[in-house]
């Protein structure tokens, strides 16, 4: 990669086109061979459908496809989880050590998870660790005001309650799969060594031990119900037809989001729709979401809340342009300030979409080091030697003037020149008139070498899905529990609300798919 990104160059889309961000990781073997086919030959093969069934769904793309009967083979479990992230994961190990007969299936060749930290609040092993406690009354009270009232209300206050529990748990089981967990107090979280993918594999390993059936190559593709409506299975696609696993005691989403679905951007998350997604491979395309849709569940109203972030990595993620985060003058295509960089890192994607290719770049000068050390509550560090990788690299741009600087960044010289002029004549003055960005963030750029990082906006996840109960009951259009129907994870609704994911608690996305993978996995194993 880095052979083809300094002999040829690689354009933002490429970039993204080629992996950045890809899961490097094999995952556990393989227990049942089923190959996954294109969405394309899936819609040849699931039946010989009538015209008037290949009209709806060429209208609709995100219409019910007709029931597939053709059905291959039979089995027949106590619990079906579908998906093998950190939500299926958890579900999985959890309720096969409460004693019940436990499939799972996956759509790729390996357990995939993402993300750095999973929150664990007020665990007693974490808070002697030296993290923080939480005020939960308080917290919830934040937490819905970030998230603009449209939280689950119950379903939070569910999550805060059983993370004790379930962080308590996540530890012993990391310690029996040999997986190393660290607690980075005063973060109210657990990492593992080897990345967060690390703790879902173990987990998965676990489970397999203890009895768990893993099927990978193996997507769920529709669910199964009776005459009641209830939810009584799912069936599989494997590479030698279709398998309807029956779950009598339930069938658990846990697909994850549907950041790699552009039809379901548009229609829920219309925010995100100008950005790619920074994940591969691209499991994550709302398949989950749709067949509890298609079963008659509910879907969290529009528009869902995104994460967007900034990033510049290459290869498989490892390697980060340095200062991510830093509030530097950043400039569009046409070398314009549009932003107060300061404001809130997940909120910054938002003024990027007037731009046309939806990034920013920083501009900094050769004073950074000294500059970024006053900066409060800053990562990545600024003098690893990473940014001079990446000016060799062709990502980050070098030069002794602004001029050379616009040549090599290729922006309108004379409006970078512009631009840093004003903005160093509102450092001068001590106050940023243009867009209010506070002065302990606000440095001259006035001495040589001049810098610039490009920096890239994509999609890290789609936070928002099906609506449950506090049980992660998938409930229907009038709030009635669907039987027999779970969601966990990023296919779940109502633990978010907005338009952006909030950073109240570090790691919660990844923390309540692992608190109700827990607990719905014991809970259904009890019943």
């Amino acid at each position: 990669m880095k052979k083809h990104m300094m002999g040829e160059g690689v354009s933002r889309r490429n970039f993204l086109k080629m992996g950045a961000g890809a899961a490097a990781l094999a995952g556990v073997g393989a227990l049942a061979g089923c190959a996954p086919q294109s969405k394309t030959d899936a819609a040849q093969a699931e039946l010989a459908q009538t015209g008037e069934q290949a009209s709806v769904e060429a209208a609709d793309p995100l219409a019910a496809p007709a029931a597939i009967t053709d059905i291959a083979e039979t089995r027949d479990y106590d619990i079906v989880v579908v998906g093998l992230g950190m939500a299926g994961a958890a579900c999985a190990l959890s309720a096969t050590e409460g004693g019940a007969k436990v499939a799972v299936l996956q759509k790729g060749d390996m357990c995939l998870t993402h993300g750095n930290f999973c929150a664990i609040i007020n665990s007693p092993e974490f808070t002697e660790a030296g993290c923080e406690e939480i005020d939960v009354d308080a917290m919830m009270k934040q937490f819905n005001a970030s998230n603009n009232n449209l939280i689950n209300w119950s379903l939070v206050r569910r999550y805060f309650n059983e993370s004790p529990e379930s962080g308590s748990w996540i530890l012993k089981k990391a310690e029996e799969a040999g997986v190393e967990a660290i607690i980075p107090a005063p973060i109210p979280a657990v990492k593992f060594k080897g990345k967060q993918i690390a703790g879902a594999m173990g987990m998965a390993d676990l489970a397999v031990q203890k009895g768990a059936e893993v099927f990978y190559d193996c997507p769920g593709v529709q669910l199964v119900t009776d005459e009641s409506g209830a939810v009584t299975g799912v069936i599989g696609q494997s590479e030698d037809g279709y398998i309807q696993f029956n779950a009598s005691k339930g069938v658990v989403l846990a697909t994850g989001d549907y950041g790699n679905n552009r039809d379901m951007l548009a229609k829920w998350c219309p925010g995100a729709l100008p950005f790619e997604n920074f994940y591969n491979p691209p499991y994550n395309d709302g398949e989950g979401h749709l067949m509890g849709l298609w079963a008659g569940g509910r879907m969290q109203e529009a528009p869902h809340p995104k994460m967007v972030h900034v990033h510049h990595y290459v290869g498989d993620g490892d390697i980060n342009a340095p200062m991510r985060k830093a509030p530097w003058l950043n400039i569009n295509d046409y070398g314009e300030r549009f932003m107060d960089e300061s404001t809130l890192y997940e909120h910054r994607c938002n003024q990027a979409v007037k731009y046309p290719d939806v990034h920013a770049t920083q501009i900094f000068d050769g004073n950074y080091e000294q500059y970024y050390a006053q900066m409060p509550n800053q990562v990545d560090p600024a003098n690893d030697g990473t940014l001079e990788e990446f000016i060799e690299w062709g990502f980050a741009f070098k030069a002794d003037t602004l001029e050379e600087l616009a040549e090599l960044a290729d922006f309108p010289a004379e409006n970078l020149k512009a631009t840093v002029e004003r903005y160093n004549e509102l450092v001068a003055k001590g106050r940023d008139d243009d867009y209010m960005k506070p002065m302990e963030f606000m440095y001259p750029i006035d001495t040589p070498p001049y810098y610039a990082i490009r920096r890239q906006y994509v999609i890290s996840v789609i936070t928002g899905g099906l609506e449950v109960d506090d049980n992660c009951n998938v409930v229907d259009e009038e709030w009635n529990p669907i039987p027999g129907l779970f969601a966990i994870g990023n296919v779940q609704g109502g633990m978010f609300g907005g338009t952006d994911y909030p950073f109240d608690i570090t790691g919660l996305s990844l923390g309540r798919a692992m608190t109700f993978g827990y607990v719905v996995g014991r809970d259904l194993a009890k019943a």
